[in-house]
């Protein structure tokens, strides 16, 4: 099974790959979100089971609205990012619009420069190649890291309440994200 044909399968940059799940993943994915390091920062922290993340797959697979990946830094799966029109009806390859998602599953890459580098691969996908005006996320008020994380990289407050609405340019990503950028950009030794 095949997820959104409209997008691209892989995506690479600043030192990591994006690749689209496949159902080999699954588990994987599943066993991330359900942790609750992870789930705290979700909308929803309801325990998915195993036929429910297969229902989920069934269901993106058919979707073309939105594309999932996992996200690889030295051939290791570290977590999950994907990117969903903001509007509903539209698909991906003509949005206007798009949510971008992310989570680093693997704790000793969540706090460090290269918890970025995924989100500037899709940010510059979004942007270069899909050609949006705009990328929206919503936010959990109490999720400072995650508001301090999308400031840094050129993101807006539009609306905040328990829900914090926030939004980002290709200009204010542009001026906002070159230094993160120029960092991940440098070769890296192993």
């Amino acid at each position: 099974m095949q997820q959104n044909p409209l997008v691209e399968e892989r995506l690479t940059g600043y030192q990591v790959e994006l690749r689209q799940i496949v159902e080999q993943d699954l588990e994987l994915l599943r066993q991330w979100r359900n942790d609750p390091s992870v789930a705290q920062f979700m909308l929803s922290q309801q325990h998915i089971s195993e036929e429910q993340q297969r229902l989920w797959f069934k269901h993106i697979c058919q979707d073309q609205s939105q594309a999932h990946y996992l996200v690889l830094y030295k051939s290791e799966p570290i977590g999950s990012a994907n990117i969903r029109c903001y509007f509903e009806g539209e698909d991906l390859a003509k949005a206007s619009t798009i949510e971008p998602g992310i989570y680093i599953a693997k704790e000793q890459y969540r706090n460090n420069l290269l918890a970025f580098a995924p989100t500037l691969v899709l940010n510059d996908y979004c942007f270069e190649h899909l050609k949006v005006e705009r990328l929206k996320a919503v936010v959990k008020a109490d999720n400072q890291a995650a508001l301090s994380y999308n400031k840094k990289l050129g993101y807006k407050v539009d609306c905040a309440t328990e829900l914090v609405e926030i939004s980002l340019t290709r200009e204010d990503y542009e001026q906002d994200a070159k230094m993160l950028k120029s960092f991940l950009s440098r070769p890296t030794t192993t």
